[in-house]
């Protein structure tokens, strides 16, 4: 860890712990002190006395992970089923693609700011933010589909933008946040999860509004109203938030809170966290993660019939649910130091990625030499050629579940986590922009989106293997706690070990 400048001063990563502290105190907790740091765990026989069991089981990290999914079941995993629709289910892809252009491009911008904005405000409020903006998404399509006015899908782009950048970083700081050390990866997992049932659910909307053989043009309107009822529902979710300072662990830990900064303060740490060798050498990665969205959103709405789309909706997260927990599986392995779980996690990923757009590359390459027209479900071809949109739509997330297991093995408290998942975020949106501002060029072949995808994951390999082998084989925090604890020569309360890395 000493040669990554990865968290930001004030954490136990950056090596200034003079600030550090945790706040909410509890008269439950049993304090640590060392010099000016305090670093509290909760005397878990005390807590079950004296707080409520309801109270419990709210401030539980899980049930706050819980609560988080449900949102992302209601928001991302909507905005998700429409473009797995390909080209938002609309007509021709291109003004789709315009939209969500833009939609990133303003994700990217306040994702840069993000950091600052969320410290400042909260995540609970960041969050409440992001959610009343994620019903524009919906409505903006059905009034494009059943009217045709295309400025209001472009103006909700812009508005989507900004308030799902304000959710997405209070998001990536949480659930950076909330796991208990041995337990990441299973929770990153159910987190992609929760994302993907809400693609089936979405998935099911689509193919029961649209599954008429010979259907031509975009989705039925209605296909969006149901869209927007659920992203409604997103929004009281968000308000039950708990403060991350009051909660608690499932393994009796509190999350570390650094002291609060100044605006200007915080806006100054912005510089600080992109120039980090954290975020510089998982920069091509985090742009190439979710880069493969717009070419595949193309290629489904070019090549498939409307019924087919929908069908690809429903069916294409199964196979995810099943990644993700696998990956998860390999994560939170207790019999192999945190470095080598985060090598085996990285060329698990790449393999899967370099075989799909191999056959994605194959397959366009053949399209392009005999135009295969609109292909349905109960086409010949039909299996062959969406196979590879199947399983990019699991190969696709394991790469981003993975870089913020990886970037929570670096950074120590609430706020780095907020800060790193920001500038990754807003790296990721970058990608997204571009890909997609490439594809409303795109009008006959996504060959070029599928080539430059591939490259850009070449190119991201070798600053995600320097990075990767320095991921410290503990987590900082927990090492410096122990250090702590034995140059006292006492251990008040529970002594934090990570379980992750038992037999490093």
């Amino acid at each position: 860890m000493s040669h990554l400048d990865a968290a930001p001063p004030n954490t136990h990563a950056g090596g200034n712990d003079d600030a550090l502290e945790t706040k909410g105190a509890n008269p439950m907790v049993a304090p640590y002190h060392s010099g000016d740091v305090t670093d509290e765990r909760i005397d878990m026989t005390a807590y079950e006395n004296s707080v409520p069991r309801w109270k419990r089981i709210y401030q539980n990290s899980f049930t706050q992970m819980v609560l988080l999914s449900i949102q992302a079941f209601c928001g991302p995993a909507m905005a998700d089923a429409i473009a797995g629709l390909g080209g938002g289910g609309l007509a021709t892809p291109q003004t789709s693609n315009i939209a969500v252009a833009i939609n990133y491009a303003m994700l990217a911008l306040v994702c840069l700011c993000g950091g600052p904005i969320v410290n400042k405000l909260g995540t609970k409020w960041a969050l409440v933010i992001g959610a009343m903006s994620f019903p524009i998404r919906g409505s903006s399509y059905y009034v494009n589909s059943k009217f045709g006015v295309q400025w209001y899908l472009i103006l909700g782009g812009f508005f989507t933008g900004i308030g799902s950048g304000a959710w997405y970083v209070a998001e990536s700081g949480s659930i950076m946040s909330l796991a208990p050390s041995g337990s990441r990866g299973k929770y990153l997992a159910f987190w992609i999860v929760a994302r993907n049932l809400g693609q089936l659910v979405g998935g099911a909307i689509n193919l029961s509004k649209n599954h008429k053989k010979g259907a031509v043009g975009g989705v039925s309107p209605d296909t969006y109203v149901a869209f927007l009822i659920i992203e409604c529902m997103a929004l009281p979710f968000a308000f039950l938030i708990s403060p991350l300072d009051r909660v608690v662990r499932s393994d009796g830990t509190r999350i570390l809170m650094s002291e609060k900064l100044s605006t200007k303060q915080e806006f100054k740490r912005i510089r600080f966290t992109m120039t980090s060798k954290l975020i510089v050498l998982s920069a091509l990665w985090a742009i190439w993660s979710f880069f493969y969205s717009g070419t595949w959103s193309t290629y489904l709405g070019t090549y498939f019939s409307v019924r087919a789309r929908a069908l690809s909706s429903l069916i294409s997260p199964f196979f995810c649910i099943v990644g993700c927990f696998g990956l998860g599986f390999i994560l939170d392995m207790k019999n192999m130091s945190q470095r080598r779980r985060a090598q085996i996690g990285l060329f698990t990923v790449v393999i899967l990625n370099l075989g799909v757009y191999i056959w994605s590359i194959v397959m366009q390459v053949r399209f392009n030499e005999h135009k295969p027209g609109k292909i349905d479900w109960d086409d010949s071809l039909y299996a062959k050629s969406f196979l590879p949109y199947f399983f990019v739509q699991t190969t696709g997330p394991l790469s981003q579940s993975y870089m913020y297991w990886l970037l929570s093995s670096f950074a120590t408290d609430a706020q780095s986590n907020v800060r790193n998942g920001a500038a990754f975020r807003c790296l990721e949106a970058v990608g997204q922009a571009i890909s997609y501002g490439m594809n409303t060029q795109i009008k006959t072949s996504p060959l070029i989106g599928f080539c430059v995808t591939f490259g850009l994951m070449g190119a991201a390999l070798y600053p995600m293997l320097v990075l990767v082998n320095q991921t410290p084989d503990r987590i900082p925090a927990d090492v410096i706690a122990e250090e702590q604890e034995a140059a006292e020569g006492k251990g008040v309360g529970r002594t934090v070990v990570d379980a992750d890395t038992k037999g490093a």
